[in-house]
């Protein structure tokens, strides 16, 4: 019985260790909550600076297709505060008009004389709404983002040495086209993030046409300067 015991207690010992192990398997972040903590730490943040590029078939901002959208870099100040400076093409010209975003009012400046007019509500380009923190872009992600994956972790080419948790899924294209307020009108959308779940701060969102193998449209959104805000008024 005596020779019996040292084998017991390592057996007690040994499923234990199992047990635990178990637990902590079970305890393991997934890539919902990895999401769902950078949803909610983006949704929280006073402000930042983003960008949005678009490759593929042609996007208007206008409903008589006359301005050409290409991209897009400003500040956003939470929650429906902009400014940004936008690059189209309008009437055969590659152009930049910056455009000052404030509750529901938006102002552009003319691309010829620089003074801002008011915008209309149907032009397309309403980024305070894309980033509102509550119906905006990311919580749109969180909760229409379908089959997400973990890839892998990585580092962005414009981001070297900073490792990024990259995360994968699919997005209707009913949840892209209202969060977008009708700029992205896409059946169906692949959604790729790339996260630094030490701060839970959101690098990088690109959305690719899911429908389309040949000139997919591709939206890239990059973001920066988490945290920090400037003063935007009213031209």
């Amino acid at each position: 019985m005596k020779r019996l015991l040292p084998y017991l207690s390592l057996l007690l010992i040994l499923s234990t260790a199992i047990t635990g192990c178990g637990g902590s398997a079970a305890e393991q972040v997934t890539p919902e909550m990895i999401l769902a903590d950078a949803v909610t730490h983006m949704a929280a943040l006073p402000g930042f600076e983003f960008q949005i590029t678009q490759e593929g078939p042609a996007v208007y901002l206008d409903p008589e297709k006359s301005v050409q959208f290409t991209k897009a870099v400003g500040n956003y100040v939470s929650p429906d505060q902009a400014q940004t400076t936008v690059s189209i093409s309008a009437m055969g010209m590659l152009t930049e008009i910056t455009v000052i975003s404030l509750q529901d009012t938006q102002w552009a400046s003319n691309p010829l004389s620089g003074q801002f007019q008011e915008l209309p509500p149907e032009y397309l380009f309403k980024p305070t709404q894309y980033l509102d923190p509550e119906s905006g872009f990311f919580p749109s992600l969180r909760d229409g983002l379908a089959d997400l994956t973990l890839v892998g972790e990585e580092e962005l080419e414009d981001l070297p040495g900073l490792t990024l948790t990259h995360l994968s899924g699919t997005v209707p294209g009913e949840v892209i086209l209202e969060v977008s307020q009708g700029l992205i009108d896409i059946e169906s959308m692949q959604g790729d993030l790339w996260v630094d779940t030490a701060t839970d701060e959101v690098h990088q969102v690109v959305l690719t046409d899911t429908s389309s193998a040949e000139d997919a449209s591709v939206w890239t959104f990059d973001f920066w300067n988490f945290g920090e805000t400037i003063e935007i008024t009213a031209p």
